[in-house]
C-alpha cells in the first residue's frame, strides 16, 4: 500500500485538480499497487472541504478500484506540523511494515508524476527519498526571488551544521518514507513531530540524523511549479526564519524536544 498524505489549508483552487491528477497517474503507472490518499483539512475556511467531498463522490474516484481516500478534519487551524502529524500517525497506526508514505503539498506545486521515481528508489533500498530543488535537472518555476534566496541560504546552513549524506534540500516536504521507519520513530517518541509550522519538515530529518539507524537517504530532482499554484502562500518568511533559527539552536546544543 502507498499512502499519500496531503495537508490542506484553504486550497479550494488547487486541491480538486491535484486529486484528479494523482488519481489518473496512479491508475496509469501503478497497475498492481493499491494506494490511499490521506487528506487532512487543517480547519480550512474556504471551499476546500466542499471540493474534496465533490471529488470523493465523483466518477473519477469511484471508478478507480485501487484508490481509497481517508478524510480527516481539524475544526480549527493547527498549522502544518499538526496536519502532517495527524496524517502520518494515521498511516503508522493503520499501515503495514512494507508500506510506503508519500508526503506532499496540496497547492499543486509538487508534480505527482515524481512519485514513481521516489517509489523506485525506495524499492531499490533507500529508507527516505527527498524531492530536491538542488539536484541536477531540478527546476524552480514561478517562485519569488526572496523565497528562492531564503531557501538556498537555509540549505547551505543546514548542510554545514547538520550534514546528512546525499541530502541538500532539508526544507522540501515532498518525500517518500518507508512506513516501517516511521513506525519505529513514533513508537520511541510519540511526539516525534514536535516543531511548529514549516520547521517540522527540517526537524524530521535532524532527529533521524541523530538516531542510531544506519539510514540510506537519497534525493530526486524536483520540478517546483509555483506557476500552477492559485492563491497566496501560507508561509510567513519572517516567522519561519525565526522558527528555523530557534531550531538550529536547539538541535546544535542537543535539546531533544
Amino acid at each position: 500500500m502507498i499512502y499519500i498524505v496531503l495537508p490542506v489549508y484553504n486550497e479550494e483552487n488547487n486541491i480538486l485538480l491535484l486529486l484528479k491528477e494523482i488519481s489518473l497517474l496512479m491508475i496509469d503507472s501503478t497497475p498492481h499497487t493499491d494506494y490511499e490518499i490521506v487528506i487532512v483539512d487543517d480547519g480550512s475556511k474556504d471551499n476546500s472541504k466542499v471540493n474534496i467531498n465533490s471529488f470523493i463522490s465523483s466518477d473519477a474516484y469511484n471508478d478507480n478500484l485501487k484508490s481509497t481516500i481517508s478524510f480527516h478534519y481539524h475544526q480549527k487551524n493547527k498549522g502544518l506540523a499538526e496536519a502532517l502529524k495527524t496524517g502520518i500517525l494515521y498511516c503508522v497506526e493503520k499501515g503495514k511494515e512494507r508500506d510506503i508514505v508519500i508526503t506532499m503539498d496540496s497547492d499543486n506545486t509538487h508534480t505527482p508524476g515524481l512519485i514513481f521515481s521516489m517509489l523506485l528508489l525506495i524499492y531499490q533500498g533507500n529508507d527516505i527519498v527527498v524531492a530536491s530543488r538542488y539536484k541536477p535537472s531540478s527546476r524552480i518555476i514561478g517562485v519569488p526571488i526572496n523565497k528562492k534566496f531564503v531557501s538556498f541560504i537555509g540549505s547551505i546552513i543546514f548542510r554545514v551544521l547538520f550534514p546528512i549524506k546525499n541530502v541538500k534540500d532539508y526544507t522540501s516536504g515532498y518525500r517518500a518514507y518507508k512506513l516501517s521507519l516511521l513506525k519505529k520513530y513514533f513508537k520511541n517518541n510519540s511526539n516525534f513531530i514536535s516543531e511548529p509550522g514549516f520547521t517540522c519538515i527540517v526537524d524530521i530529518l535532524l532527529k533521524m540524523r541523530l538516531s542510531k539507524e544506519n539510514l540510506i537517504i537519497n534525493e530526486v530532482p524536483l520540478i517546483l511549479r509555483y506557476d500552477k499554484k492559485e492563491g497566496a502562500s501560507k508561509m510567513d518568511i519572517g516567522v519561519t526564519t525565526i522558527q528555523m533559527l530557534k531550531l538550529i539552536f536547539k538541535r546544535k546544543f542537543g535539546i531533544k524536544n
